[in-house]
Parts: C-alpha cells; sequence; structure tokens
C-alpha cells in the first residue's frame, strides 16, 4: 500500500483513538498556570437528514431551509444541553466563551486543562479537539493595481456567455448569494445597489463575524474582489458581474487567521437569513490537517437545506497521482455524480471550481484531483484503490486567470487578481440566473446542468484537471428552463406525517422527537406496546403545518420492553419503535 494511504489512515484512526485527540493533548501539556485553551467538544450523534429530506420533499427552497434548520437546531440543543450545562458550572476562571453549533453538532469553548478533562470523561462526548487558527484564504497568485480600464465586461463574464442570458432576461434579480470572505466594500459604485440590506431583522449589508458586528467592509480586498466577479453591475465602468442584478449578501470572516468557528457562523447565517448559493473562496490545504470529518458533516447538511455551494479547488497546482491536492472542504462530494464517476458515495452541497484563463488552459496553480473518503468513517466512500477512481475533482472550472473585479479601497476602481478564487464566484454568479430561470432547481440539479453544458476540456469527459470542462451559462440556463415543474422540487406533494427521535434509542427516562405534518389539523399522539395497547397519549389537539419538537417522558411504571410511537391525522401517520429499559 502507498506510504500517503498509510499515513493517512494512520491520521484519521488518531482522531478518534481516544476522547482527548493527540494534538489537544500536546497543547495541554504545554500549557501554562491558569491558560485557557480554545477547543471543540463533539457531542454523540447528528441531526437525521432522511428526516428532513421526506419532511421537505416537494416543498420551495424557503421551507425547506426552515425545515432543515428548525430539525438540526433542535437536535443540537437536545445533545448539547447538558454539555453546556455543566460548562457553565464552571467558574469564569476556568470557561470562557462557550460557543455553540447547529450546522454541526459541536460546542467551542475557551477552557483549563482540568475541565477539558472532565468534560471528555462524559458520555455523550465523542471527542474534544484543540481549534487552531489557519489561513485559510485562497490569496491571488497575480496582483494588478489598478486594474487597466476595461470599456464594457470583463473577459470572464463573456467567455462564459451571460450577456446571453441577460438578453433573455435573466440577471440574477431576487437571488441572494452569500460571499463568505474578507466582507464587501459596499459602498462600490458596482456593488452597492445589489447588497443585502435594511432587512426585518435590522442588518445591513451582511455581518462581520471576526468583529462581532453589522460592519461587513472589506479592510483586505479579496472578498470585494469576489463579490464583484458575482453581481458587479458596471456603475463604474466595466460590468465584472455574472449576475448583475443578484443580491450579496456579506459574510466577513478572519481576514489572515481564522479557525472554523467564524467560517461555520456564515454558514449558519447564511440558511437563517435566506441565502441562496454560498460562495466560498477560501480552504485548508491538506498541510493543515484540516478538519474533514466536519466539513463533510456540514457540507452534507447544507446540502439538505437545499443550498448550493461554488467553493475553490485551491491554488496547490499539485498533480493527478495522487490525492490530497484539492483544499478542505472543496474535497468534500459534489450534489451529483457525473457518470464518469465510476466510483460512488456520498453526496454534499459543494461544486468544486478550478481555474481557467482566456484561451481556455487550466491555470498553473489550479488545484488538481483525485479525493479520497475511503479512511474517513462513517463514510469510507470513494475508494481510490485501482480499479476505484476515488473522487473525480474539481467538479467544474471557470475564468481565474487575470480576472478584473472590484477594488476594496477605490469605491470607483478595479483590481486585476488570478487564483482559483477568481473562478469560484464565477460559478456562484451562473447558480444565480439559473436559479432565477428556475427557482425550482434542486442544487443536483444545478450541478448537473452545469457539468453537462461545460465546454468540455482536456481528457474526454469528467477528468481531475477540468472537471466536466469549462462553464458555458447559457446552456446551462437553457437546460433550467426545459426543467418543467413536474420534474422539479416544487412539483411533489408535502408528505402527511413524518417522524424523528432527536435523542438515544434506547431510552429510559424521556424521549424527543420532531413530527413534520404537511397540514394544519388534528394530531394525535400516542405511545402503545407491543400487544397494541395504548399506554401513554403524549399529545391530542390541533396543530399547525411545519416542524414540531416534543419531549415524552416515560412513566415510572413503563417497563422495559418494545414500543411505538405514533402520530396520526386526516393526512397520514408515522411510526417510531421505541425499546425503553429500565
Amino acid at each position: 500500500m502507498k506510504l500517503y494511504i498509510l499515513l493517512v489512515l494512520m491520521a484519521t484512526a488518531s482522531v478518534f483513538a481516544g476522547v482527548i485527540t493527540p494534538e489537544l493533548e500536546t497543547e495541554m501539556a504545554y500549557a501554562t498556570d491558569g491558560e485557557l485553551l480554545r477547543v471543540l467538544i463533539r457531542p454523540v450523534g447528528r441531526a437525521d437528514l432522511d428526516f428532513i429530506e421526506n419532511a421537505s420533499r416537494g416543498l420551495d427552497r424557503d421551507s425547506r431551509r426552515e425545515i432543515a434548520s428548525d430539525v438540526m437546531k433542535d437536535f443540537a440543543e437536545y445533545s448539547q444541553s447538558r454539555i453546556i450545562s455543566q460548562l457553565e458550572s464552571f467558574s469564569s476562571e476556568n470557561v470562557f466563551d462557550i460557543h455553540p453549533f447547529w450546522i454541526a453538532n459541536a460546542v467551542a469553548v475557551s477552557a483549563s486543562p482540568a475541565v477539558i478533562r472532565e468534560i471528555a470523561e462524559r458520555e455523550d462526548v465523542l471527542y474534544v479537539r484543540f481549534m487552531s487558527p489557519n489561513d485559510i484564504l485562497i490569496e491571488p497568485v497575480d496582483i494588478v493595481n489598478p486594474a487597466p480600464p476595461v470599456d464594457g465586461n470583463a473577459w470572464g463574464v463573456d467567455k462564459i456567455g451571460a450577456p446571453d442570458v441577460w438578453a433573455m432576461g435573466y440577471e440574477g434579480s431576487g437571488i441572494i448569494v452569500s460571499v463568505v470572505d474578507t466582507g464587501v466594500n459596499y459602498n462600490h459604485l458596482d456593488l452597492h445597489n445589489n447588497m443585502w440590506h435594511d432587512t426585518d431583522a435590522g442588518y445591513h449589508y451582511g455581518w462581520d463575524f471576526e468583529d462581532g458586528d453589522g460592519d461587513p467592509m472589506d479592510s483586505y480586498g479579496h472578498g470585494t474582489h469576489c463579490a464583484g466577479s458575482v453581481a458587479s453591475d458596471g456603475t463604474a465602468g466595466t460590468v465584472c458581474g455574472v449576475a448583475p442584478s443578484a443580491t450579496i449578501m456579506a459574510l466577513r470572516v478572519g481576514v489572515s487567521f481564522s479557525d472554523e468557528q467564524d467560517v461555520w457562523d456564515a454558514f449558519q447565517f447564511s440558511i437563517d437569513n435566506d441565502a441562496d448559493v454560498i460562495s466560498t473562496s477560501l480552504g485548508w490545504p491538506q498541510s493543515q490537517s484540516p478538519q474533514r470529518f466536519e466539513w463533510r458533516e456540514i457540507e452534507e447538511n447544507v446540502l439538505v437545506a437545499g443550498i448550493i455551494h461554488s467553493i475553490a479547488a485551491g491554488n496547490e497546482g499539485g498533480n493527478t497521482g495522487q490525492p490530497f491536492d484539492i483544499r478542505t472542504p472543496g474535497d468534500c462530494p459534489p450534489p451529483w455524480l457525473h457518470p464518469d464517476q465510476t466510483t460512488t458515495g456520498g453526496l454534499s452541497a459543494c461544486v468544486t471550481v478550478g481555474a481557467t484563463d482566456s484561451n481556455d488552459n487550466l491555470a498553473y496553480f489550479s488545484s488538481v484531483g483525485y479525493s479520497t473518503w475511503l479512511y474517513d468513517a462513517p463514510w469510507n466512500d470513494y475508494e481510490d484503490t485501482s480499479p476505484a477512481i476515488g473522487l473525480i475533482d474539481p467538479d467544474i472550472c471557470g475564468p481565474g486567470v487575470d480576472i478584473v473585479s472590484c477594488n476594496y479601497s477605490n469605491p470607483s476602481g478595479y483590481t486585476t487578481l488570478s487564483g482559483t478564487s477568481m473562478a469560484t464566484p464565477h460559478l456562484a454568479g451562473c447558480m444565480a440566473l439559473m436559479l432565477e430561470a428556475n427557482p425550482y432547481l434542486s442544487p443536483a440539479q444545478i450541478d448537473s446542468l452545469l457539468e453537462v453544458t461545460s465546454l468540455d476540456l482536456g481528457t474526454t469527459g469528467k477528468d481531475n484537471q477540468y472537471g466536466s470542462g469549462r462553464v458555458q451559462i447559457y446552456e446551462a440556463v437553457l437546460g433550467a428552463l426545459s426543467v418543467g415543474v413536474e420534474n422539479a422540487a416544487g412539483s411533489v406533494p408535502p408528505p402527511g406525517v413524518v417522524l424523528s427521535l432527536t435523542g438515544r434509542n434506547p431510552v429510559s427516562s424521556s424521549v424527543a422527537f420532531n413530527l413534520y405534518t404537511g397540514i394544519t389539523g388534528d394530531m394525535n399522539i400516542s405511545v402503545y406496546d407491543i400487544s397494541g395497547r395504548e399506554v401513554a397519549t403524549v399529545s391530542s389537539g390541533r396543530i399547525e403545518q411545519g416542524t414540531h419538537s416534543y419531549l415524552w417522558t416515560v412513566p415510572e411504571n413503563t417497563g422495559s420492553g418494545i414500543y411505538f410511537l405514533i402520530a396520526a391525522n386526516g393526512a397520514g401517520a408515522d411510526k417510531i419503535q421505541l425499546t425503553v429499559i429500565r
């Protein structure tokens, strides 16, 4: 077996060999008196994605996002509550800044080594690891500032056929693209009219997660340039945006060094505030030992919320003979598997983007595939042992060399940058155009249409350099329009009743569960023993259409055995088997 496979296997196994990871053990050993270490506590379990899929089948994007976030939040609250209560019992000298997440079932906290060891002994804790800040921006490889003047459209916008889509009447209007980056100069003339602002919640333009305030002003430049490639409308002279009427939600994360906390918060904000597309020109190189387990789960959760994610492959420019050139989470699977992806596995929200130049040559810096998850439990998929081919990466390419876009320090100026960071917002803009043309498209449909209509480059078919090829948005939008409502997500009637446990099974004292009903009306929820005798009524009465959370306390006189939780109304019924252990 190849050496790198052995190293990956050893590294992956070590993460779960003990409840406290080896890196954290080292940090604790060298911690000074009174020092608090920033750690991530991972509780046991995760939200039921099958329940979310069933409960949101046939619903629009807004409803799907709401159901997904409700279920994930309920599960996180249930599984984290006792851990957080214990953390709150310690003094501020030992515990500081408890920060729960729901996009991943996790809790970040600064804690003393003694507290960390005590928490790690809990049966409901899977592991505790150290959170180390890293440089996650995929920095441009070439910078020309100021950019030479461009009359009309930036070359990448024309190259992919965006003006032909505008002529059809689609410019991304009404579609929110969340740009998770270094912020955006929302005063730039090309962007100001397209910023997400003055919301009911009082948000103006987005949020700054590094400084914890509502001003996501860019002080670095990377985010403004990326936002321009999504939605610059040319007010200052050059149309840089693929979707010049799309709405930019600016979410500022760590400018030079960051950890997962900022980015995960930005993803949660995106889902909570109705983003349709997430665009991130960032990622963790494999040399930094990224948290692939957590990122795979997060990208699966983003997908089940109905959001598609355009993400940069990276600027490592390696070779296709071995994996781990693509940055994490760009190495997560896409929402749809190309027919050439003969080695199969699970799906996630990521559409990973490589960079091409104006002649459709692959940029020398563009990271290449393949990727593998064979040694990452619980997935263990995309095997790369011949004849298996691993996960083909990237998924697609877009303009990424000498890209003219908005300058952060000059509200009427432009800058020329190169990188997969520049290709990624081009694809995000394409996604916005497709969603305006057909708002019922699922992430899988968007991905498949983008890939099958792309200009095939390099090796015939999907390959580990160009992916499926260079995006052609006019052809993709024509494809989107050809997908009738009867084939899109909005046509399937919502289910009647769906149940899902949010707590553990077997149970002893209480049962936490979610219920989704497709109609408003009377609902009866009861528990029956194995003979069919009703032993308890959990709830009975009228409830509204949507998702509801319940906690049933098992009566003291209930003996050990098999029981059935049944919910029924006029639209249908669902059942869960429970094992009660006394």
